[in-house]
């Protein structure tokens, strides 16, 4: 998993999307509690401004989401339950986290205001749902549900109206769905053709298509580039997991990483210059950052 990390920029701050990024070495680590055990705070959500970052932690003996600002400073527990919550993203207005929470006894989604305020469960269903992912326009979020008895990509209203399952297939259609940024297409992993690949559709859930479509590996958490032209994924092939990138269309697939212990989970910055990313490449499951060429790869977090 990708894990919550305190990064500061030398100079003048976070960049953002209009705004060239900082060569990586300009990157330090933020030596605060945030520096972490990769096996207890994962699943970053960076905030539209690029100020904050929401992830999950079981640093204080189950799941909650917390937010920090890039800093390390204002570390807030938001959901402060008793029970597992899990898999936060902001919505595109910043005003608003949607998660998985599993207080009812099995997976909802909930969303609740940045301030830990004005919680409001979404599904509802005796079955459970997951991963839930905003769209570009805030007017719709994507979410993984187990009620047909399989895994299946469902869309519904940001208010939890209109729930529609868009995959409708008997095989799993998983994995955290990934919105293109102008929100016409939907990424998901399926298993469908019997090993597990990258397929794109319509946010309606037309216009199917298996972007990998490679019977020798596992292909899986699809991230966009910010101009929407490329898809950057974890792929196993030759032994172990590594950060490939693709264009849009599946066409172009570039190995990232070429690194002999496991990279996965990646995650695309806001300005679309550089990629997050897992490794093992030291033994332990840390975070690293590269350029979107897979140039200049830098250890950002190491465990406590």
């Amino acid at each position: 998993m990708i894990f919550a990390v305190a990064i500061i920029f030398s100079g003048t701050g976070c960049k953002t999307a209009t705004e060239p990024s900082e060569t990586l070495e300009s990157f330090e680590i933020q030596k605060t509690d945030l520096v972490i055990d990769p096996e207890y705070d994962s699943d970053p959500s960076w905030s539209p401004d690029g100020k904050m970052i929401a992830f999950e932690s079981k640093r204080d003996g189950n799941w909650e989401v917390y937010t920090v600002n890039i800093d390390g400073s204002g570390l807030t527990n938001l959901t402060n339950n008793p029970a597992d919550d899990t898999d936060p993203f902001w919505s595109p207005d910043g005003k608003k986290i949607a998660f998985t929470s599993y207080r009812d006894g099995k997976g909802e989604i909930y969303v609740l205001g940045t301030e830990g305020s004005s919680l409001t469960n979404l599904t509802n269903n005796p079955a459970d749902d997951s991963n839930p992912s905003w769209s570009p326009d805030g007017h719709k979020i994507a979410f993984n549900s187990y009620r047909d008895n399989n895994t299946e990509i469902y869309v519904m209203n940001s208010d939890g109206s209109g729930q529609t399952n868009l995959t409708r297939n008997q095989t799993a259609d998983d994995g955290y769905p990934s919105w293109s940024p102008d929100g016409m297409f939907i990424t998901f992993e399926s298993n469908r053709d019997g090993n597990w690949e990258i397929y794109k559709m319509n946010a309606d859930g037309s216009g199917l298509t298996n972007l990998t479509n490679n019977k020798e590996a596992t292909d899986g958490t699809t991230s966009w580039s910010p101009d929407g032209k490329m898809i950057v994924f974890n792929s196993y092939q030759n032994g172990n997991w590594e950060i490939y990138k693709m264009n849009a269309d599946g066409s172009g697939l570039t190995n990232l990483t070429n690194n002999p212990s496991d990279d996965s989970y990646p995650y695309w910055s806001p300005d679309g210059m550089l990629i997050a990313f897992e490794s093992g490449r030291e033994g332990l499951n840390e975070i690293y950052i590269m350029k979107a060429d897979g140039s200049e790869q830098k250890k950002l977090v190491t465990e406590k």
